[in-house]
């Protein structure tokens, strides 16, 4: 009937292969829609099946509203085929949840809504049972209440201005990290404050864009990113570190907890918490408008060059594979990077590539860059690509994915196919989970189990009536790439590659 309801209003429907995937799209589209992602699902192992989206929803902070069906209520507790403690489940992991029933579903829905839009987004969930979706709605008057804790009253612009100031005044070696509390709202007036003020930055993954990375004060991208030894020994370098909109949910070491951050932040952090010291709460666009307008307190010295030339890497040779020469992932990404137009959407999945993607793709738009880093959740990169050229049907999508992901969604390729989402995919194949494989390394194992078969990439997409091909060089899959975007066509280009490749990078 829900199904049937949304045909009947006129409202999109997508489906997919998977629940997860379906979730996963669904949180792309409303991050970059501005709006709520809707996905929904049957109960039991469809609902069970959610868990991995509403997951990472909550921890990258997009606005999920997850729906899915259950058991009736009217039926005896006896009957446990399929019953699962949905609501009990997933009320842990969201902001709101609820079952609808005739009594309440305005309400909900509106509080569901309201709870995944409002900062920081995130996920929400309802269950819908066949019984209550044939029911005559008969709305009464009850309080709901969000799962998520909220600020109180936030700090005035001039007084948190004010702050900022002082702290910079006295400081040698500031250093301004952005982190995924910042809205791409705040891209022009931030990038304006650190220009005027000629304040050295960083980024975190999920937020790439929202400055340029191409300017001189760009120091690099924090949080577990390739090089990330370099990116904390530049941490340590500052004697003043300024988290504006920072968030430790994308930070895969303790050093958020060992360095003496301020915190600006305009809403609580993903799960939740608030900083236990050094918080600095107001309005982002205020505090920027009047940061804007005061006069610089001070001038630097550049502290941060030498961090800036040990973030590149040196040249790697990487290693042949059984079929061709290996690519190398490090020229492929700046290659395609010189290449394709700056309003590209560069999505990537989990693995070795996300670290070097993260690191190295430079980035200068804004909501640009999707990587799934505060739960780090493989799988991602297909779905999320499908997503969001369904948000932003104009933009070029450009997807970086290892053969390990492509393994896991690409049957999706025919979901891409059958709604005529043009969705262009680099797959990085070298048989193996290699981040786990560099670990075993470290540590001085042997490499067990963590390598697979080789899957014909190739001929895997053709089956579900995507274009592909093979390249054999970094110049062959930059044209290809290229000409597919402009194109606006789907393609699947394999590119071989070697674990060495990432040695001494990742």
């Amino acid at each position: 009937m829900l199904m049937d309801a949304l045909r009947r209003r006129g409202i999109d429907f997508a489906l997919f292969r998977h629940e997860a995937h379906a979730g996963i799209a669904a949180a792309v589209y409303g991050r970059l829609s501005g709006s709520v992602g809707v996905v929904v699902t049957t109960l039991g192992p469809g609902a069970s099946n959610l868990l991995l989206p509403i997951a990472n929803s909550h921890l990258d902070c997009d606005p999920l509203l997850a729906i899915s069906a259950q058991i009736p209520a009217r039926l005896p507790a006896s009957h446990t085929h399929q019953r699962l403690p949905l609501t009990d489940i997933f009320r842990p992991i969201t902001k709101f949840t609820s079952s609808v029933t005739p009594t309440n579903c305005r309400r909900v829905v509106r509080e569901a809504i309201k709870s995944s839009t409002t900062g920081p987004p995130g996920p929400s969930y309802l269950t819908l049972s066949a019984e209550d979706a044939n029911a005559v709605v008969a709305e009464e008057s009850a309080a709901v209440a969000s799962n998520h804790p909220t600020f109180g009253p936030l700090l005035d612009a001039r007084v948190a201005a004010s702050t900022v100031r002082e702290l910079l005044s006295k400081s040698e070696r500031p250093l301004v990290i952005v982190g995924l509390g910042a809205n791409a709202s705040s891209a022009l007036p931030l990038r304006s404050w650190l220009t005027l003020w000629s304040l050295p930055y960083a980024v975190t993954a999920k937020v790439k864009g929202i400055v340029n990375e191409r300017s001189i004060g760009f120091v690099g991208v924090v949080g577990g990113m390739a090089m990330d030894d370099v990116m904390r020994d530049a941490i340590r370098n500052a004697d003043l570190v300024i988290g504006f909109g920072l968030d430790p949910v994308e930070v895969d070491q303790t050093w958020h907890a060992e360095t003496p951050i301020h915190w600006i932040l305009e809403a609580p952090l993903a799960t939740g918490r608030l900083p236990e010291e050094r918080l600095i709460a107001c309005s982002h666009h205020d505090l920027l408008a009047e940061l804007n307008r005061q006069d610089v307190p001070r001038m630097w010295t550049d502290s941060f060059s030498e961090f800036r030339a040990r973030r590149w890497p040196g040249q790697v040779v990487p290693e042949s594979t059984d079929e061709s020469p290996a690519i190398d992932p490090m020229a492929m990404i700046s290659a395609l990077d010189s290449s394709v137009p700056a309003e590209t959407i560069v999505v990537t999945d989990v693995g070795s590539h996300k670290y070097l993607f993260g690191q190295f793709w430079r980035s200068q738009v804004p909501e640009t860059f999707l990587v799934s880093n505060g739960l780090s959740a493989m799988g991602y990169g297909l779905p999320a690509a499908i997503g969001a050229k369904l948000a932003r049907p104009d933009s070029p999508v450009l997807l970086a994915i290892g053969d390990g992901g492509f393994a896991m969604t690409s049957s999706e390729l025919e979901t891409a196919v059958r709604l005529k989402v043009p969705v262009v995919a680099i797959v990085l194949a070298d048989r193996s989970y290699s981040l786990i494989r560099m670990a075993q390394e470290s540590r001085g194992l042997p490499n067990f189990g963590v390598d697979f078969g080789t899957l014909d990439t190739v001929a895997t997409a053709e089956a579900c009536g995507m274009q592909a091909k093979r390249a054999h060089s970094v110049e062959e899959l930059t044209s290809a790439i290229k000409a597919a975007l402009e194109a606006s066509k789907s393609l699947v280009v394999e590119a071989p590659v070697s674990v060495a490749s990432y040695r001494g990078i990742v």
